[in-house]
């Protein structure tokens, strides 16, 4: 009787543990993609030369080229879509963790990891004129986004993560005329919004790790890329979040680029993880 009593207190414990296990996993497991819900279409892959398998950045420069910055060599590198080859490759800087692209005419903006940008005046020239701004007074442990806002003459930028790890994440302003970042945050991303508890995955859903901003060109409204749980978040053009388009993590493996073409068309790139790094044409759906 009193061995039968230990079986039975044994088996009981196993599945009180059990349990446990369950529901710590149930709340902070990965989101959960649903590929009869997907709410886009691949619509062209490219896949990427061994230089660009650390790819962290893309921007469009039109008649099929895409300027791709990775995070080891300070090194833009411009690669055609039709032709899947590199053109051209131009040097600004030192070996680094460089980031996101964006360009603007003929002067393209590149930033580092601890928020140091590089403006590449004429980076398509022999001898492009290179000048170097920092981000500073922001706690930030990593900035991994950038863009150009053509309508203000500014450059944008979200923080990856804070040194005191605060639950919301800002994105910024930094003046160009000033060269000073303005503290106060032109947009909130608050993972404890409605939005995000529709999402299924417990405490992942909150989760926003920016990896890249982009607006539309014709809609005014903001693409960010979350990249740790891939996702597209689009903010309308008073910074509420108005969709958010969850990504299969077996497609996009490391989202970290985002570009838009003359057509409007979205262009997602992703860095090296269990496949070659590439970039995809993605269609959404209305």
């Amino acid at each position: 009787m009193k061995l039968n009593k230990i079986v039975i207190g044994i088996v009981v414990g196993v599945f009180i543990l059990a349990g446990c296990i369950f529901w710590a996993f149930k709340n902070n497991s990965y989101l959960s993609f649903d590929d009869d819900n997907k709410t886009y279409t691949i619509e062209e892959k490219w896949n990427l030369p061994p230089i660009l398998q650390e790819i962290s950045g893309i921007s469009y420069l039109g008649n099929n080229e895409v300027a791709c910055i990775q995070d080891e060599d300070g090194m833009i590198f411009i690669f055609n879509i039709e032709t899947s080859k590199i053109t051209s490759r131009i040097s600004f800087g030192e070996s680094g963790d460089y980031e996101d692209i964006t360009v603007i005419e003929d002067t393209a903006y590149v930033v580092r990891s601890d928020g140091k940008i590089f403006k590449v005046a004429g980076f398509r020239e022999n001898n492009p004129e290179i000048n170097t701004y920092q981000i500073s007074g922001l706690d930030s442990n990593g900035i991994e986004s950038l863009e150009f806002d053509a309508k203000n003459k500014r450059l944008l930028f979200a923080v990856k993560e804070y040194n005191n790890r605060k639950e919301t994440k800002g994105i910024y302003t930094f003046n160009l005329t000033t060269q000073k970042v303005i503290k106060e945050r032109l947009f909130t991303l608050d993972g404890a919004d409605e939005i995000y508890q529709k999402l299924r995955g417990g405490k992942s859903s909150q989760i926003i790790r920016p990896s890249s901003i982009r607006f539309h060109p014709t809609t005014g409204e903001l693409y960010i890329l979350e990249g740790n749980q891939p996702k597209l978040i689009i903010l309308d053009q008073d910074g509420n979040e108005a969709k958010i388009h969850l990504l299969d993590p077996e497609t996009f493996t490391q989202p970290e680029g985002l570009a838009f073409d003359e057509e409007n068309r979205l262009y997602i790139s992703n860095e090296s993880r269990r496949q070659p790094a590439n970039i995809l044409r993605v269609k959404l759906n209305d």
